[in-house]
C-alpha cells in the first residue's frame, strides 16, 4: 500500500498525460474527423499510437501491471486495433474503420471502469496511509509526554527526598541541641549543687547539721534521677511488643500531671484495641500525642488538658489533644517548611504523613488549642 501510494505521488504530475482519461480524449478527437476524413487522421492516429505506448511505461501503467492486469490486456487489444484503425483509413476502407472503431470503444469502456475502480482503491490506500501515520504522530506524541510525566514526578520526587533529608538532619540537630539544654539547665545544674552540698558536709561540725545536708543531698539525687528518667522516656519509644498502646499512652499522660501540675484526662473508648495497630503506627501516634503535650507545656499556659481515643467509623481512628490554653493562630502547613520555626507543628505533621494519616489544628487567641489526628485502622500481622 505504501509503495503504491509513493508511486502514485511520485508519477502524478508525469503521468497526467498518459492516464485513460486523455487516452479517451484522443480517441474521441480521432472519431469525430471519421466522417470528414482530413490529411491529419493519420498523424492523429499515430499520436494516439504514442500515447498508448507512454501509458505502458508510466506510474499508472505500473499500478496496472500489479493491480490490474486486465486492464493491460484491454490496451494490447486496443494497441492492436490502432494498426487496423491506420490501414483502414489508408485503404479508405469505411466498413473495416467502423468496426475496429466499436472494438476500440468497447476496450476503452471496459478500461474506464477499471480506472475508476483502481481510483478508489488508490484514493482509500492514500486515505489509510494517512491515517496510519496520523496515529503513528499521534502514538508518538502520546509516549514523549508519557515519559516527560514521569520524568517530572521523579526529579520532583528526588527533590522532595533531598529536602526530606536536609530537614531531618536539621531536626536531629535541633533535638541535639535541645537534649544538651535540658542537661545543662537541669541535670548538670542539679549536679553542681549536690556537689556544693557535699562540700557542705564535710565542713558541717555538728550532727545535725550534717544529718539536714544528707537529706538535701538524698532528695537531690532522687530529682537528678527523675529527671534522666524523664529525658529517657523522651528519647525511648515505649516498647509496644511488651506493653499495651493505651498503657503507654496512660503512663504518658500521668508522667505529664505529674511534672506539670496541669491536670491531664485520658478517654479511650470502650471496646477500642489500640493496641492491635502497627508497630510503626502506634509509635508515631504515641509520638504525636507527645509532641502535642510539650507543646502545651512550654506555650499553652493551661490548666487542663485531654487526650481523646475512639473511632467514629469502621477502618479509622481518632485521637484529639485538646487544652485551656491561651491558643494561637495555626500557620499553614506549606510555610513550616520554609519559616524555620514552628519545630513541634512540622514534626506532627511529618509523622502523620509517614502513616498516612490526618492532622487537623484549631484553634484561636484565648480559646485553646484542638489536636485531631485521624488513622487509617491498619490492624498489625500477628
Amino acid at each position: 500500500m505504501v509503495i503504491t501510494a509513493l508511486t502514485l505521488f511520485a508519477g502524478c504530475g508525469e503521468s497526467r498525460s498518459q492516464s485513460i482519461s486523455s487516452i479517451s480524449e484522443k480517441w474521441l478527437a480521432i472519431k469525430k474527423e471519421f466522417n470528414a476524413p482530413t490529411d491529419g487522421l493519420e498523424s492523429r492516429i499515430d499520436d494516439f499510437y504514442l500515447t498508448l505506448n507512454g501509458f505502458f511505461s508510466s506510474p499508472i501503467g505500473f499500478l496496472y501491471q500489479t493491480h490490474r492486469p486486465e486492464g493491460i490486456q484491454y490496451l494490447e487489444l486496443v494497441n492492436s486495433a490502432v494498426d487496423l484503425l491506420k490501414t483502414a483509413v489508408i485503404n479508405n476502407d469505411n466498413k473495416a474503420l467502423y468496426l475496429t472503431a466499436i472494438e476500440i470503444d468497447e476496450n476503452l469502456d471496459s478500461l474506464q471502469r477499471i480506472d475508476k475502480s483502481l481510483s478508489n482503491a488508490s484514493q482509500r490506500n492514500s486515505f489509510f496511509l494517512f491515517l496510519f501515520f496520523s496515529l503513528l504522530v499521534i502514538t508518538i506524541i502520546l509516549i514523549l509526554v508519557i515519559q516527560y510525566v514521569k520524568l517530572d514526578k521523579a526529579e520532583k520526587r528526588e527533590r522532595q527526598s533531598l529536602a526530606f533529608s536536609r530537614e531531618t538532619i536539621i531536626a536531629q540537630e535541633r533535638e541535639r541541641l535541645r537534649i544538651a539544654r535540658e542537661l545543662h539547665d537541669t541535670v548538670a545544674q542539679d549536679l553542681w549543687r549536690l556537689s556544693f552540698q557535699v562540700e557542705s558536709i564535710d565542713k558541717a561540725a555538728e550532727k545535725n547539721e550534717r544529718r539536714e545536708l544528707c537529706a538535701d543531698v538524698a532528695k537531690g539525687q532522687k530529682e537528678v534521677m527523675q529527671r534522666v528518667r524523664n529525658i529517657c522516656d523522651n528519647l525511648i519509644p515505649p516498647d509496644f511488643q511488651r506493653r499495651r498502646f493505651d498503657d503507654a499512652l496512660r503512663t504518658l499522660c500521668y508522667n505529664f500531671e505529674q511534672r506539670t501540675g496541669i491536670e491531664c484526662q485520658l478517654v479511650i473508648q470502650d471496646n477500642l484495641l489500640p493496641g492491635s495497630l502497627e508497630g510503626d503506627t502506634q509509635l508515631q501516634s504515641f509520638r504525636v500525642v507527645q509532641e502535642c503535650l510539650s507543646n502545651i507545656e512550654k506555650h499553652a499556659e493551661a490548666s487542663k488538658t485531654s487526650v481523646i481515643v475512639r473511632s467514629i467509623k469502621e477502618g479509622e481512628l481518632i485521637i484529639c489533644v485538646s487544652d485551656n490554653g491561651k491558643g494561637f493562630s495555626p500557620p499553614d502547613r506549606d510555610s513550616l517548611r520554609s519559616d524555620g520555626g514552628h519545630y513541634g507543628l512540622w514534626n506532627i505533621y511529618e509523622r502523620a504523613v509517614s502513616i498516612q494519616a490526618e492532622v487537623t489544628i484549631d484553634s484561636e487567641e484565648g480559646e485553646g488549642t484542638v489536636v485531631t489526628l485521624k488513622i487509617p485502622f491498619k490492624l498489625r500481622e500477628e
